[in-house]
C-alpha cells in the first residue's frame, strides 16, 4: 500500500514529474507515512526499474540513504504505465 500512496502523489499532486529533488523525509511529510514506508515504496520503483536514484551523478540505494539526504528521484513513467495494468470500476447503476 505504501507504494500506491507514494505513486498517486506522483501522478495526482506533482503531475507525473520526469525527476524532483527531495527526501524521504520530505516525502513521507508530503504522502502521510512514515519514513519507513517511503523508503520501501522507493526501493520498489528502483527494483522494478520504474525509477533511478541519484545523489550528485552517483546512483545512490534507497535502503542507506538518511531520511535527511536529498536525492534526485527520475521517473520512467513510459516503463511505469507500461508494465502495469489500470482497473476501472464501473459506478453502480441502481
Amino acid at each position: 500500500m505504501q507504494l500506491d500512496v507514494l505513486v498517486n502523489h506522483l501522478i495526482d499532486e506533482l503531475g507525473e514529474p520526469q525527476e524532483i529533488l527531495t527526501s524521504l523525509d520530505r516525502l513521507a511529510d508530503a504522502t502521510g507515512q512514515d519514513v519507513s514506508d517511503v523508503r520501501l515504496a522507493v526501493a520498489e520503483l528502483v527494483q522494478c526499474d520504474d525509477a533511478r536514484i541519484l545523489r550528485g551523478q552517483a546512483s545512490a540505494d534507497p535502503e542507506r540513504l538518511e531520511p535527511h539526504h536529498r536525492f534526485r528521484l527520475i521517473m520512467d513513467w513510459a516503463h511505469f504505465h507500461d508494465t502495469r495494468i489500470e482497473v476501472s470500476l464501473a459506478p453502480d447503476e441502481a
